[in-house]
C-alpha cells in the first residue's frame, strides 16, 4: 500500500512539473520571403506603452516602457 502511494505521489509531482514548464505564450513564425521587420508592442491594458523593433538592414531602436504584456508583430519592408 505504501509502495502505491509513494508511484502515485511521484507520477503526480512529475505530472504537475511538466505542465508548469509549459511555455507560456507561443510566438508566430515570421512570413516566408524576404526581410521583415520585428515589432515588439508592449501594452497595458489596451493601451500601446512602449515598442521595440529591429531587422529590415536598419538599427534596432525601442521607445517607450518595454516592462508591459509584449505583442510581437511581423512587416514587410
Amino acid at each position: 500500500m505504501k509502495l502505491k502511494r509513494g508511484v502515485l505521489a511521484a507520477v503526480l509531482t512529475a505530472g504537475i512539473l511538466a505542465a508548469g514548464a509549459a511555455p507560456a505564450h507561443a510566438i508566430p513564425p515570421p512570413p516566408p520571403g524576404g526581410d521583415i521587420l520585428i515589432v515588439y508592442s508592449y501594452y497595458s491594458g489596451e493601451q500601446v506603452i512602449g515598442q521595440r523593433w529591429f531587422g529590415c538592414g536598419n538599427p534596432p531602436g525601442q521607445w517607450g516602457d518595454v516592462t508591459g504584456t509584449p505583442k510581437v508583430f511581423f512587416t514587410p519592408c
